[in-house]
Order: structure tokens, then sequence, then C-alpha cells
């Protein structure tokens, strides 16, 4: 066929697919050349195009689904007395990307809930979603009639609280200038009512106020006073808590007074301690927080479970006392309805920055503390396997009885239950329980008044949500659920979690008989005899997880027509604490061995994967192990894409806002004061991939961010140079304003592309 023939051929099929985007290409550049080379550059250049379109419409798709964030009961009104009726309003808020903006959009939902006694009967349809603009925190009162927000606007920062009949009252915080920025984190902020719903207790920096020119000025100490700042104190260094966090450093409590309009920082917390995840005491005569230790220095907190940290007390008159253990790490702590006791959970310090966790009970009355779940070292097939994520903010019975959290689970995710007296820990609903065998993962957002709400999604199911009572756990399989809304979509594609066993030569014989897992998305609809390319995908961490939920890019490249391997090597969570410690002293070997063996086995039994086209990609320790494999493996893999991936860890060692990882990964024993050694920073060396940089011959693409303070961009640049000057095949994508995890809409958007054109490019 001739090249004018087959461009009118594209021609055609572009009109058909993208009729928007045919207006400049209705003259073909190869109609008006008579020149056989410029018309198959020319039909190459629309075939570009099309593919270019084709790659975006189908991001654009699968990121455009909404997430669910959270969710709260904020009305339960009797509406038929006699016959135990009653109407549940439930407020849901959803995360969404919008590709045309280049921004995450988020909304608002309200249900309707019918219920009689314990059961749901029906579910009213929502309305109109509300767009929220400019929200920091929000919280309804214990009574549900009112709603406190924290806004930003102009530069300035506002309490609001609203009502039956609009705005009741506004506070300008900024005006006020009693601390700086309200914090909205995940590892400080809080937005809690007091009982009384007259008061606001919430998270901000300390004020600080820069000197000005030959003048000494005042700040605020520790106990919400002034001090002065000397002219020579203008330009020293203020730590904060790294990647995340920039800028956060000196935190401290407030409480907004809403009947006097003043807003006080709260006096008592010890100088080297930083306030966050506070709640009031009971009858709001104090309140109890999370006190991270900030001395001799701040190290990296996001992400990061070893933190030293516990619970305190702090009472009116500003005396202050430890409610926990010394020497450990401490957070999630949610007081039960009664009042009377609290649950928090609790880890070790340094070692895994992420680990099985303790959930600890913490009785008011008797002022005693004992340990509700124990850490799990390992467990047996599709049993609970351990805690290891924060706990939903409502998270109590009504009775006071039982404690609700979701958890990993080898590849998937669940809710669980544990019984306050027994300990007893019982599975809720999750992979083949309560009928939800179709989803992978199920996410608990809240539980009020013995009403679930939660986020149950799939490799091919977007997220929806899903309501019910649990009057029993020994009763569950008699839980009925509602569906209350999120996407009904079932994307054509197919998906299977996977058990792997390592063979002997790989065992490791101080944790023998570990598991590991992966979760394989293959396309349907294969042409006759065509193999699909297979795409590894490894999770950063290292501590960290694939479950089997929604994952847009992983969807996104499967609906294209790659399948995808996501591997949960051993460290990974929800396979219990053994697993985790298993790698320490193992990385760039075990974890690396763990997932070329998970390719082998899904190769061997998949014979509609083509053992010739397999590509790595991975952020992160993901795309450390993503270089390692294409340097011990150069013959076996043909493409990798890393996002911020760590090339040397001898040279990332003073540059990481987590340095105390770069020696726990190797096997070493951190302390503050530990200095370098040439036997640390060999063992650190010979662990990287950068020592298999002249082995790689896979084409490699990195992503990286100019502001990442967890994995420094001069790592990917140590790996790029290396590459160039061996005349491996390599390109660098800088984004100058993104940190570690390249998390902006159009940075998602852009990597995608280049991704998935780097490995067309390179695996056909």
């Amino acid at each position: 066929m001739s090249p004018y023939r087959l461009w009118k051929n594209l021609q055609v099929h572009l009109r058909r697919k993208h009729p928007d985007q045919m207006s400049n290409l209705e003259k073909p550049a190869s109609a008006q050349v008579k020149n056989p080379k410029q018309q198959r550059l020319a039909l190459r250049q629309q075939q570009k195009i099309a593919m270019e379109s084709e790659i975006r419409a189908v991001f654009r798709h699968c990121i455009s689904f909404p997430v669910p964030i959270s969710a709260s009961v904020v009305a339960d009104e009797l509406v038929d007395t006699a016959n135990e009726k009653h109407c549940i309003t439930i407020l849901t808020r959803w995360s969404q990307c919008d590709l045309e903006r280049g921004v995450k959009l988020r909304f608002s939902q309200r249900w309707t809930v019918l219920c009689k006694h314990d059961t749901v009967e029906h579910v009213l349809p929502s309305g109109t979603s509300s767009h929220i603009e400019k929200e920091l925190l929000s919280s309804h009162s214990p009574s549900g009639t009112i709603q406190a927000v924290i806004r930003e606007d102009a530069g300035h920062q506002y309490v609001e609280v609203w009502g039956q009949n609009g705005l009741e009252k506004s506070l300008d915080l900024t005006a006020l200038n009693k601390h700086g920025k309200v914090y909205e984190d995940a590892q400080f902020a809080c937005l809690a009512w007091s009982p009384c719903e007259k008061k606001l207790l919430y998270v901000a920096e300390k004020k600080r106020v820069e000197p000005s020119a030959h003048s000494s000025v005042a700040s605020a100490n520790e106990d919400g006073g002034l001090v002065l700042l000397e002219e020579q104190d203008k330009n020293i260094y203020v730590e904060d808590w790294g990647e995340g966090l920039v800028g956060k450093s000196c935190p401290v409590l407030c409480v907004a007074d809403l009947n006097k309009g003043a807003v006080i920082v709260y006096a008592g917390v010890p100088p080297h301690i930083s306030p966050g995840q506070a709640l009031w005491a009971p009858n709001g005569r104090g309140v109890m927080f999370v006190g991270h230790w900030n001395e001799p220095f701040r190290l990296g907190l996001k992400f990061c479970s070893n933190r030293r940290s516990a619970l305190y007390y702090l009472d009116m008159k500003g005396n202050c006392e430890c409610l926990s253990a010394e020497g450990v790490s401490a957070s999630s702590p949610r007081m039960s309805p009664d009042s009377c006791w609290i649950v928090y959970l609790q880890g070790q310090v340094f070692g895994p920055h992420r680990q099985c966790l303790r959930m600890m009970l913490y009785d008011m009355k008797n002022r005693s503390t004992s340990v509700l779940v124990d850490v799990v070292r390992r467990a047996e097939k599709g049993q609970f396997a351990g805690i290891y994520e924060s706990l939903p903010s409502q998270c109590w019975s009504a009775d006071n009885e039982r404690v609700f959290f979701s958890s990993s689970c080898e590849n998937s995710k669940a809710v669980f239950s544990v019984d306050r007296t027994t300990g007893r820990v019982t599975q809720v609903c999750g992979l083949d329980a309560l009928r939800l065998d179709d989803f992978g993962s199920v996410q608990l957002l809240t539980i009020q008044k013995d009403l679930m709400v939660m986020s149950c999604s799939s490799p091919n199911q977007p997220p929806c949500l899903k309501v019910g009572f649990l009057s029993s756990v020994d009763q569950a399989e008699d839980m009925q659920l509602c569906n209350v809304g999120g996407a009904d979509v079932y994307e054509g594609f197919d998906w299977q979690p996977m058990l792997i066993t390592p063979p002997s030569q790989e065992e490791n014989h101080q944790f023998s008989g570990l598991n590991f897992g992966a979760i394989l998305l293959k396309p349907y609809n294969l042409p006759e005899r065509r193999k699909s390319p297979l795409v590894v995908n490894i999770h950063g961490g290292p501590h960290a997880h694939f479950a089997a939920d929604w994952n847009a890019t992983a969807a996104a490249l499967t609906k294209l027509g790659f399948a995808v391997l996501m591997v949960n090597y051993r460290g990974s969570t929800g396979f219990g604490q053994d697993g985790i410690e298993s790698l320490l002293g193992n990385v760039g070997s075990q974890d690396v061995k763990d997932v070329h063996r998970a390719v082998l086995c899904t190769l061997q039994n998949e014979t509609t994967l083509d053992p010739d086209r397999v590509a790595v990609m991975g952020g992160s320790h993901g795309g450390f192990l993503a270089c390692h494999l294409v340097g011990q493996y150069p013959d076996f893999y043909r493409a990798c894409a890393a996002r911020n991936p760590v090339i040397n860890a001898a040279t990332l060692l003073g540059t990481s806002d987590i340095v105390d990882w770069r020696y726990s990964s190797v096997g070493i024993q951190y302390a503050f004061d530990r200095l370098p050694t040439s036997q640390s920073l060999i063992s650190m060396l010979e662990k990287s991939p950068i020592i298999h940089a002249a082995q790689i011959r896979a084409p490699v693409l990195l992503m990286l961010g100019g502001r990442d303070r967890r994995v420094s961009p001069h790592q990917g640049l140590e790996l790029y140079r290396a590459l160039k000057s061996r005349n491996t095949p390599v390109r660098l994508l800088w984004y100058g304003d993104e940190g570690h995890s390249l998390s902006k809409v159009n940075t998602q958007s852009d990597c995608f592309l280049n991704i998935v054109l780097w490995f067309k490019e390179h695996l056909n």
C-alpha cells in the first residue's frame, strides 16, 4: 500500500476517534510532497499524534474517578418512635483530578439513609455535589448542629462556624496574630470541638517575627509569650519536619474561644516536644495530644511511624503529664464515646520506618495502659496480619466495647474489629467476607452510631461507598450493605492476586518460610496469537504495600494493552513484622530477587505474556529496585522508568531527611550521634544500583522532583551521567517545583505519557 493510501486510512481512523482534533490535520504533509522519505516521516508524525491522543484520553478516563477521603454522620433523627425508624445524614468528602485545569478538586456529598433499628431500608439520592474551595480543615460539632471550617483566602486564614442559617461566626486568625499558619497535614493537624461546643482546638506554627534592620524584635516563646530576637539571629537556621512538611517546625496547641472571639496558645508543652493530633480530655478540662521529640534534631516524619513520641495530658493550668511509655512511638489517639477509654498505636523507634504496630488501651479511670492488639510476627494465609496504618478518626462502637480499623492483609486491605475486653480480633469485611469478594480492598472511613461507611474498590473497579450496621461481630455474615455513591464501573480487564514462595537458594535463613505477594492485571480480548508486553510496577517505601484497589496508573496501562505486575516483595507491609525485618541489611539483593522471582513465576504461568517484552518501573525505593533489575539482569528487562530513585545510598546519606533509614536499610543500628565510617559507606555503596550502571543496557527514563527532600534529585543525575558517558539510552525529565511524590496533576499526566511512549518505543 502506498504512503498516501496509508495516510488516508489513518485520517479516516482519526476523524472517527478524535473529530475535535482533526481541524489542523485535514491537509496532510504527505499529500503535498512526492518524496517517499518525507511521506514516511509525515505518516510517523501523524501516528505519534494519534498515539499521544489515545494515551492522554485513557489516562484522563482513569484518573478522573472520584476518590472518597472522609465520611461522618452529622445527624440522626427519630422519625417513627413506634417502629424505631430513624433518618441518618452522612456527609462524605471526595477528591477528584481535573486534567483540564491540572488541579485536584474536592467536593462534598450528603446522603440520607432511612433505617429501621439497625437495618438500612433505603438510601435517598444525594443531589448535586458541592465544590469545596480553599478549605483546610472542617469538623462537625458533637451535636451535629454546627460545623467549623478553617479556610484560607487572600493570604488570610479564618475560622468559620456554619449553622442552619448560614455563617454564624468568623475569626480572622491572621489578623489576631497569635500564631503562624494552621497545620492541615496528617501528622500534626486536628480540629476538635470542646464538649460545650464553644471552643475549637487546633494546631498551628509557633509565631515567629523576622528581625528588622538595626533593631531587636519580639517572638512567641514556648508559653505563648514574647521573647526578644537580636539582629544577629535573623539568619539562624530553622529545622522543619522534612518532605511534605516543609516550613513546619514548631507546632503549638491553639484554642479559639468562639464566645470571646479570641485565640489562646496553650502554655505548658515542654520545649523539646512538638504537639499534634490533639483531642479534648473529658469534660473539656484539658487536652490530650501526641508529642514528637524534636531534640537533638528533627528527622523526616511523613510515612515514618518510627519517630520517638508519646501520649500527653495537658491541663488548663499548664501542667503536662506523659501517659504512655518512654522511648517508643505513639499515634492515632481515639477516645471512646463514654470518655472512659483511649486507644492509640505504639511502635518502636528507628529501624523500619513503617512497621507492624501495637494497639494500646488506656484506662482513663485507673490511669493504666495495656496491650489490646500485639505485633503480629507472621500470620497464617488470609488471616489478620497486624496493624500498619492510622486509625479512623471515629473507630469505636456505640457500646464502647469494640474498635474498628482497616489494615493490609497480604495483597488486600480489609476491615477488622477488636473486642476491648478480650482482645479478640475479627475480620469484619474484606476479601471473601460479607459478599464483598468482588472487591480487593475495603477501607473504613468512619463508624458512628454503629453505622459503618466504607470505601470499596478493586484494580478494575473505581471506588464506591457502602454503608451498613454491624450489631454483632459474631453475626458479621448477616450484615446488610448498601451502596451510597461512587463509580459503578467495571473496566475491561482481569486481575488476580498471587502468593509466591521463594526457592531455597533465595531464602532468608534468619527469617525462613516467608511468602510474598503480587497482583497481576491482564487486558481482555487480545488479538489472536498476540502476547501482551509486561510492565513490572514496584512500590516504594520499601515498607509499603500494593493493595488490590483502584490504581489509576496501573488501570490505564492495562487499558492500553500492557499487562501489569505489582509486587509486594518481602519487606512490604501486610505480611507480618518478620517480613519487614527480613529486609534490613538485605536491600539490593533480597528485594531484587523477589521482584525477579515474581516476574519469572508470572511468565511461567501466563502464556499470554511476552517474555521478550518486559519493562520495569517504580518510584523512590521502587525506582531503586527498577534500576537494580536492569543492572543485575541486563539481558532480561527491555526498558526502565524510575521516579526519584535511590541510586547511591552512600552519597544520599547527607542529603536525605530520613538519614536513619540510610543506616537501618543496610543493617546498621542508628543513633543521633552516629558518624559515617568507611565500612558503613562501603556497605551502602555495595547495595546501590550505581555499582551495576556499567552493565545497564536497557533504555532508562528518569523523572526527578527538584524540591525532593527525601531522595535528592542529584541521585537520579548521578545515574544519568553514568549512562550518558557509556552511550546507554537515557532521558531525564526535571520537575523543578515538585517534591518526592511527583503528585501534581499535570506532573502525573506528563510522567504517564512519557512512560508509555518510552515503553512503546523500546518494547516494540
